[in-house]
């Protein structure tokens, strides 16, 4: 398992650590387009995909906006619902059948709580993901629409066969139709 791999390279738990991780975690196959998370509702888990792509994003009144992809090592979390018990604001769903290592809340701060190795995993990925965050904010108020694609071509290449393009247009704030533009021009160079 992806997630159990992870945390044994990075963290290092002992015997009993890795066996308590391992004994919260549930599997969860979720279909193509199920949801983990529907926007409005207050989570109770939280996931590590084993297996899939999956979407996490915001619906307006007029559109949706897609905010990440959610990919092999990533965590897919309502962070407002499954930390504060907000309803979320935003939807996490399967793009293909995607497997899921599945934490409960009280599961999550038992484990939290009590075992060494999963605090400073979960601390590694709390800054792995402000950094991604802080990346892609950035990315937004400063680089063009020609080169936030060039970049998740360069940085992502295998995205563009497993996320449809309206879905990676929306991602980088553009139209579907000026994602077509750039992707055939940059093919043809």
């Amino acid at each position: 398992m992806r997630v159990l791999s992870n945390v044994t390279k990075l963290v290092s738990p002992s015997p009993q650590e890795l066996a308590m991780i391992e004994g919260h975690m549930e599997l969860k196959v979720l279909r193509k387009h199920e949801h983990f998370v529907q926007q409005g509702t207050v989570s109770q888990e939280i996931g590590f995909v084993e297996k899939g792509t999956m979407r996490l994003y915001i619906e307006t009144p007029d559109k949706e906006i897609c905010k990440d992809f959610l990919v092999e090592n990533s965590v897919a979390c309502s962070y407002d619902g499954f930390f504060f018990g907000q309803a979320s604001r935003v939807g996490i769903q399967a793009l293909q059948e995607t497997q899921l290592l599945v934490l409960r809340k009280e599961d999550f701060h038992e484990l939290y709580a009590g075992c060494p190795a999963w605090q400073r995993f979960w601390n590694l990925l709390v800054v792995e993901q402000l950094m991604k965050t802080d990346y892609r904010e950035t990315s937004l108020l400063k680089d063009p629409p020609d080169v936030r694609f060039r970049n998740i071509l360069e940085e992502h290449p295998l995205l563009f066969s497993r996320i449809p393009l309206q879905y990676i247009a929306s991602y980088l704030g553009m139209t579907r139709e000026t994602l077509s533009r750039y992707r055939s021009r940059i093919l043809n160079d």
